[in-house]
């Protein structure tokens, strides 16, 4: 079977035959043609290192020979001597420019060190040169999409359709160039890959995360129960469950999930990231904070993880450390709205009217439908007792969150004042309701039932 992994798609140079030769230089042409028989042969059979040494000792006497040079960079790729291997194309294509197989196996070369610029520059030279290599092909493709040409990079894909139809790797590829702009096509295509491998990791998240673009958290939630249980140590895996399941209130099994991520891998930041973010759907703030503290000091620069913090300190009635908080993180990113809407929140509590107004318009300036910044703008404008004004920004928070239920009540009572009683009842009906559902919820802790097989590990 065909296989597109990274790896090298490589073959013999034919060189150009020379017409009235001296008998002395055909007996050095055969001598060196003997060399390269061998080599070759060493190479197909995994013996890369003697391979080495004898093309080493045969360019000692002919520099020039470019086979020579693309067999040695064969042999020192698979001997992880990838800038050995890069001399060696090198020395050829210095020789050689315009030869297919030294760019092909230099393009490869750098594809499998994840050098995809350095990788595209030689395989588009290879294929402008004739390359028909549906490896060298696909490779260009793959490099192409990780370069920022989606387009061309899919175009490219369903060119090599015919010939890779019956390879998972290219519908994996082919998924994920998909995935930006027709999440069901993605979709699809990574399910053409789990059709032939069904146990891809690859396919699996991508599958889901083409779900979660089309809104079906509860599919992607059932590939990414498929991933765990194919692979339960696999750390990505873990953090894409981690983060399905906080969005989908599953606090319990984003904690586990992420907990083992953050144990089997503790260097990796999104996994720490997650792992707090779920301590704070469990309302385990000081966990939470411990978390995002660890995370601040390994990035310094993440104004998230200030944010974080600062409204942590809130909840847990240190307020002089969340302003301080709060003030950095907006130092750090300025159009962090959630960081000045909280600094505004501050104010407000101090009795700061002016400057928490300051700061609200400046959010709802940045985004006129943040639902929370209206409704508090509603209430200064309560403060300041103008009411029509606060009535136009209550509805307003309403209507970008229609479960707000802070700002259904604050409008009944608005309705009361004015008596309007019936659309008084209507809006403190709907708050009471609401209040109700966010207390059963905060006290449920919604979990999966998992294979048997999870619990295991």
């Amino acid at each position: 079977m065909f296989s597109i992994s990274p790896q090298y798609y490589w073959k013999r140079l034919l060189l150009v035959p020379v017409l009235f030769v001296m008998p002395a230089t055909l007996l050095a042409q055969s001598n060196m043609k003997t060399a390269e028989e061998n080599a070759t042969r060493q190479i197909q059979n995994g013996n890369f290192e003697s391979a080495s040494k004898l093309l080493r000792q045969e360019l000692r006497g002919h520099p020039k020979n470019i086979e020579l040079w693309n067999l040695l960079g064969i042999a020192e790729t698979e001997l992880r001597r990838p800038e050995s291997a890069e001399r060696a194309f090198k020395q050829g294509l210095a020789i050689a420019p315009r030869s297919v197989s030294l760019n092909e196996n230099v393009g490869l070369l750098f594809y499998r060190q994840g050098d995809y610029r350095s990788a595209k520059q030689y395989l588009q030279t290879a294929a402008e040169l004739g390359s028909q290599n549906p490896g060298v092909r696909f490779s260009l493709a793959a490099s192409r999409l990780r370069t920022g040409e989606e387009a061309e990079a899919l175009a490219e894909l369903k060119a090599l359709e015919p010939a890779l139809r019956g390879v998972s790797d290219y519908w994996e590829e082919r998924g994920r160039a998909e995935l930006p702009n027709d999440a069901v096509r993605a979709e699809s295509s990574f399910n053409r890959a789990l059709d032939l491998k069904p146990d891809s990791l690859v396919a699996l998240n991508g599958a889901a995360e083409a779900a979660e673009k089309q809104g079906l958290d509860e599919k992607a939630l059932a590939y990414l129960i498929r991933a765990r249980s194919t692979a339960p140590d696999d750390v990505p895996t873990l953090t894409h469950f981690g983060e399905v399941c906080i969005r989908r209130d599953l606090g319990p099994d984003a904690r586990d999930a992420l907990a083992k991520a953050h144990r089997l891998q503790p260097s990796n930041n999104s996994a720490l990231y997650y792992l707090a973010r779920a301590n704070i759907a469990l309302e385990n703030w000081q966990m939470a904070y411990e978390l995002f503290n660890e995370l601040s000091k390994r990035v310094p620069t993440f104004a998230p993880a200030f944010y974080a913090m600062g409204w942590l300190d809130v909840k847990l009635n240190r307020v002089d450390d969340a302003r301080v908080q709060l003030e950095h993180a907006l130092a750090l990113s300025p159009s962090l709205s959630g960081a000045r809407y909280e600094l505004a929140k501050l104010d407000l509590d101090s009795g700061d009217i002016e400057a928490a107004e300051k700061l609200l318009a400046i959010v709802l300036n940045q985004n006129p439908n943040d639902a929370k910044a209206n409704m508090t703008m509603g209430d200064i404008m309560e403060r300041k007792r103008q009411t029509d004004a606060a009535q136009v920004f209550f509805e307003k928070a309403i209507r970008q969150d229609p479960n707000l239920a802070a700002a259904h009540y604050k409008l009944s009572m608005i309705y009361f004042r004015k008596h309007q009683t019936e659309q008084a009842e209507r809006e403190k009906n709907i708050a009471a309701t609401l209040t109700a559902k966010q207390n059963r919820a905060s006290k449920t802790q919604l979990r999966l039932v998992l294979p048997e097989a999870e619990a295991i590990h």
